[in-house]
């Protein structure tokens, strides 16, 4: 398995998700609509996309596992005539939102990329709001997305959904966070008239609204100026201050528990936390553990199996009580495989989102299937994981969502509960 692409994931895994037969012509915003809708249909010339729309279905069908897992294949039948009729009266970003909205009948671990870019600004789906985590202005972090283009956010992504290909609620949110500044997408949309001057409108936290004109980037420059390694970015709380290394670990001496990061899959990152795990619990100093997972993506799932089988075969971690696991929208791909795992395996209680994919997950290796004309490039997974658990998530045992509030406040509620809880005796 590979890491899912933090970028040019516009239609599928990491920026977008979709799990409907929606239309981009139909959006969710009536403004947004009118928009699309006001766009010639189908027109006298034969559709120059028609034969990246006729190579599309034949190697999603050729490759995929099961293309339509998500969706019914009368869905994706559909949408593909209704492209052969939109396409040669469309815009070329309107183009690309359409081939986006055919995507999005795929699942989480499928995605469209092409030579896309993004304002630059990573903004973050919070429970409260979309809120910036990270520009290249930094006077914005902490500001809330209010419009763009005179449009609300909500409206923005109602009309993004469609083009978002996910498979459950996380998938989508998960996949909605790079789409929303996608310039070809927001313009194709006609949510921005002007790539140029897109009148982003945020909110300060004592409520005074201001408008940029944020400026663009291709995206793999956009990801590296801005230092995206995930979603979720900033110097506090801990675990996302500390995302960028691939293990961590603590003892809380408070609760008397041992606390794990684990953000990413190498060789031998796990070798010190796990031994400073056992010298704990031998002598005394920890009676429980915390793994906080939250931040884990996709990667070599088989490097994480030392974790599993240290956490599973110890008692004093597998019992009731013993073991807290921390999981989120970001567990994408192998991440979604570490948890279902972990809830298998153990008798570990978890604590905050859905993972972003079904609990038996598709898998790379994965297939790139180019399309010439559109110079898009739709990526697909060629495996499943066959695991014959039919839940659409690993579900938490207790729901959490983070608030702005606290994020910015570099409070981490969820991590809070955590320690809160008292295991009963060993």
């Amino acid at each position: 398995m590979r890491p899912a692409p933090m970028i040019l994931i516009v239609a599928a895994v990491g920026l977008l998700v979709a799990g409907c037969a929606s239309s981009p012509t139909a959006p969710g915003s009536t403004s947004a609509a009118a928009a699309v809708a006001s766009s010639p249909t189908a027109a006298a010339s034969p559709d120059p996309w028609a034969g990246d729309l006729s190579l599309l279905d034949e190697q999603v069908r050729a490759l995929h596992p099961d293309p339509f897992a998500i969706n019914p294949q009368s869905a994706w039948v559909a949408k593909l005539a209704e492209l052969h009729q939109t396409l040669p009266g469309a815009t070329p970003d309107q183009r690309i939102v359409q081939i986006a909205s055919l995507v999005g009948l795929l699942d989480t671990h499928s995605s469209l990329s092409g030579p896309f870019h993004s304002y630059d600004v990573l903004v973050y789906p919070f429970k409260d709001g979309w809120f910036v985590v990270r520009a290249k202005d930094p006077t914005l972090v902490g500001s809330k997305l209010v419009s763009i283009g005179g449009h609300p956010t909500a409206d923005i992504e109602a009309a993004m959904r469609p083009l978002v290909p996910a498979d459950n609620e996380s998938g989508k949110l998960d996949g909605l966070q790079g789409s929303m500044t996608t310039v070809e997408f927001l313009h194709g949309l006609g949510i921005v008239d002007d790539p140029a001057k897109p009148r982003f409108v945020f909110e300060r936290a004592e409520g005074t609204q201001f408008t940029v004109d944020l400026t663009s980037e291709d995206q793999s420059i956009w990801e590296l100026q801005l230092g995206i390694i995930g979603y979720l970015l900033g110097d506090a709380p801990e675990a996302v201050a500390r995302r960028g290394e691939a293990a961590w670990a603590r003892l809380d001496k408070r609760t008397k528990t041992f606390l794990i990061g684990y953000n990413d899959y190498t060789e031998d990152g796990l070798t010190k936390p796990l031994a400073a795990m056992k010298a704990a619990l031998d002598n005394g100093a920890a009676t429980r553990v915390i793994l906080d997972m939250r931040y884990l993506r996709g990667g070599d799932g088989g490097l994480a199996q030392p974790l599993i089988d240290a956490l599973a075969s110890d008692r004093r971690i597998n019992r009731p009580g013993g073991l807290i696991v921390l999981i989120g929208r970001e567990n994408v791909s192998a991440g979604t495989v570490v948890a279902g795992a972990l809830d298998r395996e153990t008798k570990a209680t978890l604590i905050g989102e859905m993972t972003p994919a079904r609990a038996d997950n598709f898998l790379c290796d994965c297939s790139d299937i180019l399309l010439p004309d559109s110079r898009l490039t739709v990526t697909v997974p060629t495996q499943f994981l066959r695991n014959g658990d039919p839940r659409p998530a690993v579900e938490p045992d207790i729901p959490f969502a983070l608030t702005a509030a606290d994020f910015f406040a570099g409070k981490d509620p969820a991590l809070e509960l955590a320690l809160k809880r008292r295991p009963p005796a060993p």
